[in-house]
């Protein structure tokens, strides 16, 4: 794979990465790590790193942009997290279309799934093996231990880290990038693997108990590292596994001493199936040839989880007029479905059709922040206030505001809102130009808004600014 397009992009990344290490000293400076119990407060030193960085990332084009499958992750996790010592029961989610095989996770409570992953977790139980695998390592503080471990290598990981938003700036290959922050937040670097692997196991051990207290199957993780070892075979460079433990090791080190099922079954969860279908539907389109590729990937021709598949991948290809003759071979349907026929119609003109489906989707759940929004947008009114403790569903909040506030011409309020929406994916800068116009022709009655906007930008720089969080 070629990591970056030409010389100069690698001067640029050196220069880049140099001035993070070596111009911002007090980052070699450990931050209190447990300032407070709450995971997620402003409070909390390593959220405010783990934010900087998850906006960072939110403005990524790789980011997966379909609401119904942070629907069902977002449920998926409910499920675990009770069974967690975490004070802060929200964990925000990231879902990244990208050809590795990977999931992590960051301080304050951040996850992030890579679609490529979804081919060998073929059943629900395998996912919530990774869920769990995952969550542990926010409930036992893996980030800070290992931070604390060694502030050598912590600067170590800051160069790979810096490296691989220096090559996302300078235009490299996005998995080129991907591959580069990986390999700063999993700690990749040799002198960390050994401690790297003891704290993969003390996942796994914690991960199994939060499943068996869920009452979940707890050979879902046994199943997963079955899986990672068939999907090893051929791919020695396998990216989730490059600091973990064999395996094989991790299966045998399992707490349960039944025999694990084999990774063919499945659990039969259609809300599984088409989330996996979703995330092979955006992987595909990364394939030489998406529509043989997602053929290969959801072979079960002809059933409503393919067709569904399909549709979505002939929408993501601009084409819903084909996307809408795979929607009608359906015989059921669900939120994934409905999300994606309403969009569909909408991309092919025909609101009536749209707003009759989004209004009978209200009708069961008027708070639906999905089916709210896009209620907002078919008829041009303003989005009803719902609360949106999650980036995803504040970026639909955001942009029905925007289509709002656009179409009555208000535009200093629509720039407001396209302001936050810039500022959630680490654009402050250009957050801060946006505000900045805004203000100029702001009314009386709305600059109250704006000035609340501009206080939670302000406040975000400044714990950032106190933690020596600077983008240079």
């Amino acid at each position: 794979m070629r990591l970056f397009s030409n010389v100069t992009t690698k001067f640029s990344i050196l220069f880049v990465v140099f001035s993070i290490t070596f111009s911002n000293p007090a980052y070699s400076v450990l931050p209190d790590l447990t300032a407070t119990k709450d995971e997620r407060s402003l409070a909390s030193a390593s959220y405010v790193v783990g934010q900087h960085w998850f906006r960072k990332l939110n403005g990524s084009a790789s980011v997966i942009n379909f609401p119904p499958a942070y629907d069902y992750l977002k449920e998926a996790l409910s499920h675990i997290l009770p069974q967690t010592s975490l004070y802060n029961k929200m964990v925000e989610m990231t879902l990244l279309n990208s050809t590795q095989t990977n999931a992590f996770v960051i301080p304050g409570n951040h996850l992030f799934i890579y679609s490529d992953i979804m081919e060998m977790i073929t059943n629900e139980d395998m996912l919530y093996g990774l869920l769990a695998h995952e969550v542990a390592h926010l409930d036992l503080n893996h980030y800070e231990r290992q931070t604390q471990h060694s502030s050598e290598e912590f600067n170590k990981n800051l160069l790979l880290i810096g490296a691989g938003f220096a090559a996302a700036l300078a235009g490299a290959d996005p998995d080129a990038s991907a591959a580069l922050w990986i390999g700063g937040m999993a700690n990749q670097v040799d002198g960390l693997l050994t401690y790297s692997r003891a704290q993969e196991q003390e996942a796994d051990r914690h991960g199994r108990q939060y499943l068996v207290e869920a009452e979940l199957n707890p050979q879902g993780m046994n199943e997963l590292f079955n899986g990672l070892a068939k999907a090893s075979i051929g791919r020695p460079e396998l990216e989730f596994l490059s600091s973990h433990p064999l395996p094989q090791t991790r299966m045998a080190d399992s707490l349960s001493m039944e025999s694990p099922k084999s990774i063919l079954e499945s659990t039969h969860d259609d809300n599984f199936n088409y989330f996996r279908a979703t995330l092979l539907t955006y992987r595909a389109t990364l394939a030489d040839d998406p529509y043989q590729y997602l053929a290969h990937s959801v072979p079960d021709a002809g059933s409503d989880i393919t067709n569904f598949a399909f549709a979505l991948l002939n929408y993501l290809d601009q084409s819903p007029k084909k996307a809408l003759t795979y929607l009608t071979k359906l015989s059921t349907h669900n939120r994934f479905t409905q999300y994606l026929l309403v969009s569909a119609l909408k991309a092919d003109n025909q609101d009536d059709k749209a707003l009759a489906l989004t209004r009978a989707q209200l009708n069961l759940a008027p708070k639906d922040i999905l089916f709210s929004t896009l209620y907002a947008e078919l008829t041009h009114s303003k989005p009803k206030e719902i609360k949106t403790p999650y980036l995803y569903q504040r970026k639909l909040m955001w942009q029905a505001y925007m289509n709002y506030y656009q179409g009555i011409n208000n535009i200093p309020m629509a720039l407001n809102y396209k302001a936050q929406f810039e500022f959630s994916q680490g654009k402050d800068k250009q957050a801060e130009r946006l505000l900045k116009r805004a203000k100029k022709d702001i009314s009386l009655q709305d600059k109250e808004i704006l000035k609340n906007t501009q206080e939670y930008f302000d406040r975000i720089k400044e714990v950032e600014k106190n933690a020596d969080i600077n983008d240079k």
